[in-house]
């Protein structure tokens, strides 16, 4: 998790300095904050991280209007909050679904112990 913040950080620091010398649409930043979204929906994102992945798209579509806007400073800062967002999605549906199968594989193993045990005693 510690990562993540000094990812979360970094972003940001980023997104603050972009944001102080735009003058042009962020429209590359826009893309690929949608595609990151895209990503964490095919991970489960909606599943595992409901809020944060409702949060990227919101903060992406707030983001779009400040480009209508011509508000580019305003649109960088929430298409990289939104990616964030996003990223920690997908993290938290890489961690639902390891831990699920997890639980699967605890579960394949009790029952081939019982299994086991079953045999021991008809023997």
């Amino acid at each position: 998790m510690n990562q993540f913040y000094k990812l979360l950080a970094c972003v940001t620091l980023l997104g603050w300095l972009t944001a102080c010398g735009s003058t042009n649409p962020p429209s590359q930043q826009l893309t690929e904050t949608q595609m990151v979204i895209q990503q964490a929906e095919q991970l489960g994102a909606e599943d595992y991280a409901p809020l944060e992945i409702r949060e990227a798209r919101i903060k992406l579509e707030l983001a779009r209007e400040a480009v209508k806007a011509e508000e580019y400073g305003k649109a960088i800062r929430l298409a990289e909050q939104a990616r964030v967002d996003a990223e920690l999605a997908q993290i938290k549906a890489q961690s639902g679904k390891a831990q699920k199968e997890v639980a699967e594989l605890r579960e394949s193993i009790r029952v081939l112990k019982a299994e086991i045990e079953r045999n021991q005693n008809i023997d």
